[in-house]
């Protein structure tokens, strides 16, 4: 088990956190030029909540989708950029798991997160 502590996680390393898998794949995107903010579930967890998340949502703002397709690509997981402004909201599957991805004109009021050395951009609400 690690610990939350004010707005930074305390573990030994990021990949410690397997049972978190939401977390983990924030990570994995972040460290590879995604600019997004969490929010959902996944957001209410790194705040401090109890209940687990199910998935990872992101928001990211349009000039940010092409920086967002190259990381989740680097993962392994492949979405044209016209998808995502066409569609606006588009439910993905990777090997963290699932991952619905909003595509917004504006970002909801966030703070950051440290989970090591990243640093997650989270939402308050």
């Amino acid at each position: 088990m690690f610990r939350v502590s004010g707005d930074q996680i305390l573990s030994r390393s990021w990949a410690s956190l397997v049972a978190d898998r939401s977390t983990s794949l924030a990570v994995e995107l972040v460290l590879r030029g995604a600019q997004v903010v969490v929010v959902g579930g996944t957001a209410l967890w790194l705040r401090g909540g109890s209940r687990w998340p199910r998935d990872l949502d992101v928001t990211v703002t349009e000039p940010e989708v092409p920086g967002l397709v190259s990381a989740l690509a680097q993962i392994g997981v492949h979405i044209r950029a016209e998808t995502l402004y066409r569609c606006r909201v588009v439910a993905l599957t990777s090997a963290w798991g699932p991952l619905d991805v909003f595509v917004k004109e504006t970002l909801p009021r966030s703070g950051v997160v440290k989970v090591d050395q990243c640093t997650l951009v989270v939402a308050h609400d």
